[in-house]
């Protein structure tokens, strides 16, 4: 009897090794990329995003998040506990700082996390961050911003524009970078395009990943992309905006900075996959770019999903080297 379970047992093996191996093969073989991105791309199929596509579950969501955002954040303690992270407050808005290399103070970094202006930042942030810090001399501002639905796009820039002038007034402006994820890497380019506006130093470089560049997702390729994500859905993602908007037009370079000046920004890195919603709309900004006369630093991914910068993935890590290698 126990010969005959050990047998079963083995051969349960056997079939889990056969399949973890074709897993492998198709990815790399026949996909042409890492394992661990499609692990990641079907692992996320599973998990629920309906909110953004489902009206009903929308507007569930929305309530939740209408709770939620009445209390701070607070870093979750494991993260604490994991990563070498400081709590600070400047002006009424709480921010977190990490530190890395031998000499920290030369480079400064402002990262605005993504999560459609609504959602705080997740684990996934703090790991990638932490390996940005560790692989640099970097200091790493993340401004905890406010966020839908009880704030609008007005009170984040009167929160993070304070924040980038203390930090002109310690640093070169060289020795700034602006970046973000998603709707932070939007943040990031609006935020640069006030400063332009405003005729205040620009930083030294402007790093965007998967940015939410147009908050209306008005552009007529996104349906195809849309079968294409396995996290985000254009209906959600553009309600989210109209709510961040409050009673500006979401078009606004603000919310959309596709729709703000290009002309006189610190240089451009853009980061993106080929499976990620938001692409058409980088595409789109990288040509109206180009028909200013203004080169991007465009990186896009063949199959990488949205943000795929910041989660463990081969793919992840050679853009991470690339970021690295432009601080």
């Amino acid at each position: 009897m126990l010969k005959k379970g050990l047998k079963v047992v083995l051969l349960l093996l056997l079939i889990i090794l056969i399949g973890l191996a074709g897993f492998y093969l198709y990815a790399t073989l026949v996909e042409g990329r890492s394992a661990q991105s499609k692990a990641v791309e079907v692992a996320l199929g599973f998990m629920d995003y309906d909110h953004w596509a489902d009206e009903e579950k929308f507007a569930a969501f929305m309530e939740l998040k209408s709770s939620e955002n009445l209390e701070p954040y607070v870093l979750p303690e494991k993260t604490k506990e994991r990563y070498a992270i400081i709590h600070d407050n400047f002006e009424g808005m709480d921010y977190y700082i990490l530190t890395g290399g031998s000499d920290p103070s030369r480079r400064q970094i402002i990262y605005l996390h993504g999560g459609a202006y609504i959602n705080q930042p997740l684990s996934f942030h703090w790991s990638f961050l932490d390996r940005l810090a560790g692989k640099t001399d970097v200091t790493i501002t993340v401004p905890i911003y406010p966020k839908a639905p009880h704030s609008s796009y007005e009170d984040s820039f009167a929160k993070v524009l304070p924040l980038y002038k203390k930090l002109l007034e310690e640093n070169s402006p060289e020795a700034i970078t602006l970046m973000g994820d998603s709707a932070g890497g939007g943040f990031a380019l609006a935020l640069a395009q006030v400063l332009l506006e405003k005729g205040l130093p620009q930083p030294g470089n402007i790093i965007l990943i998967s940015p939410w560049l147009d908050i209306t997702m008005t552009n007529p390729e996104i349906p195809v992309f849309e079968e294409k994500d396995p996290m985000l859905a254009a209906y959600g993602l553009a309600e989210v905006g109209k709510v961040y908007a409050g009673d500006t037009d979401p078009g606004y370079y603000q919310l959309s900075p596709i729709n703000g000046p290009v002309i006189g920004l610190a240089p451009i890195t853009l980061f993106i996959g080929t499976h990620d919603l938001l692409l058409p709309d980088a595409r789109l900004f990288r040509d109206l770019a180009a028909d200013q006369g203004v080169t991007i630093n465009y990186f896009e991914y063949p199959m990488m999903v949205h943000c795929f910068v910041v989660m463990p993935m081969p793919e992840a890590e050679d853009a991470l080297d690339k970021i690295v290698e432009l601080l």
